[in-house]
C-alpha cells in the first residue's frame, strides 16, 4: 500500500507542482497547463534574403558549436541591435561594446555573438557548468559561477570594464531571473540593454512560475510597466519586487518569451501644445 507522502509526490509530479509551493500559489498552479511546442524549425525552406542577418549567421554556423535559440528571437534581436551591431562590426563606436551572456551551455551562442557584434566587442559568457572551461572557446571570455552570486557578477563586470548588453539565457527559474536583474541592472551602463530570454518558463510551475503566479519573473516585469507609468498615479510607497524605478528605466518591451529593458533616466512627462491655441476651434 502506498504511503501518503508517495501519493503526494506522484500528484505533484503529475500536476507539475514544485516542492516549495505556497498555499497562495495553488490557484495559479491549478489553472496552468504547461505546453511547449516541440517542432524544430526547418530552415531548408528559408532563403537568405527572407531571414534577419542574425538568423542567416545562425544557419551558416551549422557545423559550429551547438546552441539553442527559438527561431523568432533572431528577429527580435535584429529589431533591437541591427544598427548597433553593424557599427560594432565596422569599429565606428566610441569604444568597444561590452556584452555579457548568462548561460552559454556549449559556447555556440558566444561564437554567434562574436560574428554578429564583430572582433572589437568585449564578450563574456558565464555558466555554472565547469565544462565550458575545457571546450577551447576562443570567441569570448568564459567564467564559471552563478547568475545569482552578486560578488561573482560584480567581479566579472568589473573585469569587463562595465557592461552595455546583458543577455539572460541562464537557469530561467523565476527566482534566478529576478535576482540577476536586481543585481545587474544598476551596474548596466546608461543607454544599455538588458535582455531576458525564455520567459515562457515563467508560466510553468516547475520553473517557479504559473499563470499570474505571484513571484514569477513575468509578474515581476509587469510591475515595471507600472513603475514606468508612476507619474500618472499616486505613489504607493511600496517598491516593486525588482527594485527598478522610473529614474533608471527608459523602456520595457516584450516579444514572445523575451523582455528588453533599456536603462536611462525616463524624463518627466510634459504635455506639448501644438498649433495656435488662440484659434476659435480650440475652445469648441
Amino acid at each position: 500500500m502506498m504511503k501518503a507522502r508517495d501519493i503526494a509526490y506522484l500528484v505533484r509530479e503529475k500536476l507539475h507542482i514544485p516542492q516549495d509551493l505556497r498555499l497562495a500559489d495553488v490557484p495559479a498552479t491549478l489553472r496552468t497547463k504547461p505546453v511547449s511546442p516541440s517542432t524544430v524549425k526547418d530552415v531548408s525552406t528559408e532563403t537568405p534574403d527572407s531571414m534577419p542577418l542574425l538568423a542567416q549567421m545562425a544557419v551558416d554556423a551549422g557545423d559550429g558549436r551547438p546552441f539553442v535559440k527559438w527561431w523568432h528571437y533572431f528577429g527580435a534581436y535584429e529589431d533591437q541591435f541591427a544598427e548597433l551591431a553593424q557599427r560594432s562590426r565596422e569599429g565606428t563606436l566610441d569604444r568597444p561594446l561590452r556584452i555579457l551572456e548568462m548561460g552559454v551551455w556549449r559556447g555556440g551562442s558566444l561564437d554567434l555573438w562574436r560574428q554578429y557584434f564583430g572582433p572589437e566587442a568585449v564578450i563574456f559568457g558565464i555558466d555554472i557548468d565547469e565544462v565550458i572551461l575545457s571546450l577551447g572557446i576562443d570567441s569570448a571570455e568564459v567564467r564559471v559561477g552563478s547568475q545569482t552570486d552578486e560578488v561573482f557578477l560584480r567581479a566579472v563586470i568589473e573585469e569587463m570594464g562595465g557592461v552595455d548588453v546583458v543577455i539572460d539565457d541562464g537557469s530561467h527559474q523565476s527566482k534566478d531571473v529576478i535576482a540577476s536583474l536586481r543585481i545587474i541592472f544598476p551596474l548596466l551602463a546608461d543607454g544599455g540593454t538588458y535582455v531576458i530570454e525564455d520567459l515562457h518558463t515563467s508560466y510553468w510551475p516547475t520553473w517557479g512560475g504559473g499563470f499570474r503566479r505571484r513571484g514569477s519573473s513575468i509578474e515581476a516585469l509587469k510591475e515595471l510597466v507600472d513603475a514606468l507609468h508612476q507619474p500618472y498615479y499616486a505613489r504607493s510607497g511600496r517598491r516593486n519586487s525588482v527594485g527598478i524605478e522610473r529614474d533608471s528605466l527608459r523602456s520595457i518591451q516584450f516579444y514572445d518569451s523575451v523582455a528588453v529593458l533599456r536603462k536611462w533616466a525616463c524624463p518627466e512627462p510634459q504635455p506639448f501644445r501644438g498649433g495656435d491655441h488662440s484659434r476659435p476651434e480650440a475652445s469648441i
